[in-house]
């Protein structure tokens, strides 16, 4: 790269960035890095938190945390909002001191109501981007993020019209509000959508799936290639982008995020990469022939003209709750390789478990049935006063969803680490309100509704999140995954 700054940056962090004649470029690590380490760590160029329709779904500026009923603001600019004294002090020493009353925050939220919700995202971050470009002295870490921004691409001529139009009108509210939101910006609005609609990320909850924000980091986008099956993520926390090996990482071994959800279909996959981000994916999982190639396939299957449903789905919740083996088997091997960290095999006997399964039973559209079953059955649980079946059909989805998790995704992704800790807690109030009603059948044990389980899957689940999420951080009016994970691990029963 011709920036000196980045290129410093990436040595520091034990990285190259290489050619690639597919590709164009990758970036591959110089030093080992072990599961859980920190690859790289930056403050995004610009970011921002989700916003609800509720004011208790207010976030912080700072670390995206839910606000609590009472809390500090910007003594200056009296708009933003923070969850604590710490963040607002934080926050104002790494960046909100150049960007306090540039922009008027009120004049932004009034250019966002001649839009529809779904744009005003992409209205605020464009903003913030053309504001953040025009600063005239920033710190370091801010100079690196605008040079990795004039380097990416803007793929201007390969967006759909349909995309164009939709910002050729938020850049019409934007001219239209220059003056208001305090932009003396000459940028094109619609070069900068285009630049940051396909290098943008989504921020979530350290300590739940639950997304809080989103981010603008052009350095991460530029240095990370996608793959459907990574073997990096980051957490946003604290102000922070941080990027963490999801597994042992060699010497020479390329880094990569995945830009969208791996669990889709192949074909759908290869699409919305092409349409949003503009290349085919060459990773192992889309070409290769690796077992977890082979398991892609089977999960991308269709249903055919019958479209059968999953052959244990129930129908009504009056029915015994009944798992199939494979389900079972692939959660025992994904707590035993979260127990002892080796992947040796792993991914062959996720093959061997499935292979034979009818796409009835194992595919994306299976998934999804199982997925509605237990939505359905939590909301069942939450509304009213539910019978021992609905219950246990709720755990007996939730190890379902569990097991595609394990077929699909990295085992130490955070979104398979939290339906870990779902599945406990479900597990653990079924077995608590049956032995309470006596209504604990023997048959139970078969399904894996055991105390033995409970705790397997609360200590797999923070193996999981200790790589990648931070389970020691508690949300406004939460318990933190430590805390859920240290009750449920030391829950037993009294005869």
């Amino acid at each position: 790269m011709d920036s000196k700054e980045i290129n410093a940056l990436v040595a520091e962090n034990g990285l190259r960035v290489e050619l690639d004649s597919v590709k164009g470029k990758r970036t591959v690590a110089v030093r080992e890095f072990k599961r859980g380490d920190t690859i790289l760590s930056i403050r995004p160029l610009y970011e921002f938190p989700a916003r609800g329709n509720e004011e208790s779904e207010s976030r912080c500026a700072h670390c995206f945390a839910r606000l609590p009923k009472r809390r500090p603001r910007c003594s200056q600019c009296r708009q933003t909002q923070y969850c604590s004294i710490n963040c607002q002090t934080t926050h104002w020493t790494s960046r909100h001191y150049f960007e306090c009353m540039k922009m008027d925050e009120r004049a932004v939220d009034a250019a966002c109501m001649e839009l529809k919700p779904e744009f005003r995202p992409s209205l605020r971050m464009c903003v913030g981007v053309m504001r953040t470009m025009s600063f005239q002295t920033v710190p370091a870490w801010l100079r690196v993020q605008r040079e990795a921004w004039h380097m990416l691409v803007t793929h201007r001529d390969k967006h759909p019209q349909f995309v164009l139009t939709q910002y050729e009108e938020i850049a019409r509210v934007i001219n239209t509000h220059r003056s208001d939101i305090g932009l003396d910006s000459t940028s094109d609005a619609i070069d900068v959508l285009c630049r940051s609609g396909c290098n943008n990320f989504a921020a979530y909850e350290p300590n739940g799936p639950r997304m809080s924000g989103y981010l603008c980091s052009p350095l991460v986008s530029l240095l990370l290639n996608h793959s459907c099956l990574p073997n990096a993520a980051f957490v946003y926390m604290g102000g922070m982008q941080i990027v963490r090996a999801l597994d042992d990482i060699q010497i020479g071994d390329e880094i990569t995020l995945a830009y969208m959800d791996g669990l889709q279909p192949r074909d759908v996959r290869q699409k919305q990469l092409s349409a949003v981000y503009f290349f085919d994916c060459t990773c192992n999982k889309c070409c290769g022939e690796s077992a977890r190639a082979q398991v892609d396939v089977l999960m991308s299957r269709a249903l055919g003209v019958d479209g059968q449903m999953p052959e244990y789905l129930p129908t009504d919740y009056v029915q015994p709750p009944a798992i199939e083996p494979w389900v079972l088997r692939v959660i025992d091997m994904l707590l035993a390789h979260c127990q002892d960290g080796t992947r040796d095999g792993f991914d062959q006997g996720l093959l061997d478990c499935v292979g034979s399964l009818p796409p009835r039973n194992f595919s994306f559209a299976a998934y999804t049935h199982w997925l509605e079953c237990q939505d359905d059955c939590l909301e069942r649980i939450s509304s009213e006063c539910v019978s021992s079946n609905v219950r246990a059909w709720a755990c007996v989805s939730a190890m379902y969803v569990l097991a595609f998790y394990a077929c699909v995704y990295p085992p130490y992704l955070s979104l398979v680490g939290f339906q870990c800790l779902e599945t406990s807690k479900l597990v653990w109030n079924t077995l608590v309100a049956s032995e309470m009603s006596n209504e604990m059948p023997n048959e139970w044990v078969e399904l894996g509704l055991s105390l033995d389980r409970v705790k397997r899957l609360a200590r797999c689940a923070q193996n999981i999140l200790r790589v990648s999420a931070e389970p020691s951080v508690s949300a406004e009016g939460d318990l933190s995954v430590e805390s859920q994970v240290a009750l449920l691990a030391g829950q037993s029963f009294v005869n």
